[in-house]
């Protein structure tokens, strides 16, 4: 049996002349912040990714999370249908709307992530049409 010794946290590729060049520094570190707070085990895999990558699939995790957290909150929502129409129109309220924002939702982390979305939407908003 091999057993590694973990010593030094992994460098993230978020560092990258073209990354830095193309996203607002302080929406992006919001990002890398927050995804090591709600993803754990994603975040280092994440932050390892090819720096072509990296983003697109940083983006769409925070999204997923944040469209998790509304899924997952038993009582933010006053009925189910309620709930259920949030989730229908995500995709044309906080991915199209740089403002767009859900406060009192989930909890912790989570709830951060959803209160501070528009930090996730700057980023969103900046990735290449391909992406």
């Amino acid at each position: 049996a091999v057993t590694l010794l973990y010593v030094l946290p992994l460098k993230s590729n978020l560092k990258s002349d073209n990354i830095q060049k193309t996203f607002d520094s302080s929406d992006l570190a919001f990002c890398d912040e927050i995804l090591c707070k709600v993803s754990r085990s994603f975040a280092a895999v994440i932050r390892q990714l090819p720096p072509t990558l990296l983003v697109d699939v940083l983006i769409f995790y925070l999204v997923l999370r944040a469209l998790d957290t509304v899924e997952d909150d038993m009582n933010y929502f006053p009925s189910n249908d309620e709930k259920v129409k949030a989730l229908l129109s995500f995709h044309k309220t906080a991915l199209v709307d740089p403002k767009w924002t859900m406060v009192g939702c989930g909890e912790g982390d989570e709830r951060r992530l959803l209160e501070e979305f528009p930090k996730c939407h700057s980023v969103y908003a900046a990735l290449p049409e391909a992406s």
